[in-house]
């Protein structure tokens, strides 16, 4: 699909690096309609963050389950502060060390925020992102966006603009494009409203690094049933799943399964490994084999995208392999074991 077209139906397209491209997105916004647009994480479902109409557009087109807050996006600091109740010290040591970036910050809500917004939480999930177009679109609408990942409920995020118009087709107004996006999962998150701080959802700034600045922290780790009140997104049961089977295998078992399934000449079937430095043998070579970096920055950079890959081939099967279990790959292990459940 080239830029400016809609597919059948579908949302604009339009290069979000063009002044006028901005402009139009922003005037939608400002009307109570949605606009897709990049950030460093994923892409975006905007809508005016003030608005309970505007808003309420984003529950419907995603299918989302309205005890799921959304966080609001701003341009910084300053059109945060109006926002909560109270911006304390270490919201503000985070914010300079964090901000713009994929790290989002709860804090106790001040009465601005639309009850909708916070899906009746006393809280208000915020961040700055560093993107150059969600920046810029944010400093034209001046005022905060309510933006969840722009895709149907609990199905993979984009990471693409494609992936938006596949997704959510002409339920969105405009989808301004800036290209695949860098971090490539959901920003973490992290509850300053409560002591110790509690990291709500893991992401590409890892619990050691928000150790650094904030001592001890607590983490989330199990899971919010579907249709249950949740204090910040991506804490239910499934989530970030592909339209595949999605299992997740300790390499040897994962060799061995695909080993069957092949001799079975079953179709449909794909892997994916973690590093360049796996051989796999000449009898799996019927399965569709992806491989991501070995590394946790790459991975997470690459996991969504080759997942939509999948998709689009009809895989109906993805096994991929285990990551380690150190600090680092926690929040990828966090979007496998979540797109795999069963919910």
């Amino acid at each position: 699909m080239t830029m400016g077209q809609s597919a059948g139906g579908g949302p604009e397209v339009l290069d979000g690096r063009d002044q006028a491209s901005i402009s139009k997105a922003a005037g939608i916004l400002k009307n109570g309609g949605l606009v897709a647009f990049p950030t460093e994480t994923v892409y975006g479902l905007g809508a005016d963050g003030l608005s309970k109409n505007a808003v309420e557009k984003i529950y419907e087109a995603k299918g989302r389950p309205k005890t799921n807050p959304l966080i609001l996006h701003v341009a910084d600091v300053e059109a945060a502060a109006p926002l909560v109740a109270d911006w304390p010290n270490m919201a503000q040591e985070l914010a300079d060390k964090y901000w713009p970036g994929p790290l989002t910050i709860v804090l106790q809500a001040s009465g601005l925020v639309p009850d909708i917004v916070r899906a009746g939480n006393p809280t208000v999930a915020l961040r700055s992102p560093a993107h150059p177009v969600a920046l810029d679109l944010l400093r034209t609408f001046d005022g905060p966006l309510a933006a969840p990942s722009a895709n149907r409920a609990t199905e993979l995020s984009p990471t693409k603009s494609e992936h938006v118009v596949k997704a959510l087709g002409g339920a969105v107004g405009l989808v301004l494009d800036g290209g695949p996006t860098r971090a490539g999962i959901e920003s973490t998150i992290i509850s300053l409203a409560e002591t110790p701080p509690r990291v709500l959802r893991l992401g590409p700034i890892s619990i050691p690094e928000l150790e650094e600045t904030l001592g001890p922290v607590a983490v989330f780790s199990g899971a919010v049933e579907r249709g249950a009140m949740q204090a910040a997104p991506g804490m239910s049961t499934r989530h970030y799943a592909p339209k595949a089977q999605l299992s997740v295998h300790e390499l040897g078992e994962l060799l061995e399964i695909l080993g069957t399934l092949a001799r079975q000449g079953r179709g449909g079937i794909a892997a994916i490994f973690l590093g360049d430095d796996i051989s796999v043998p000449a009898e799996l070579h019927k399965c569709v084999v992806k491989k991501l970096p070995g590394d946790p920055v790459g991975a997470m950079a690459g996991i969504y995208a080759t997942l939509h890959d999948l998709d689009s081939i009809g895989c109906q099967r993805v096994l991929i392999q285990e990551p380690p279990q150190s600090a680092e790959w926690l929040a990828i292990r966090d979007r496998l074991f979540r797109a795999a459940s069963k919910e």
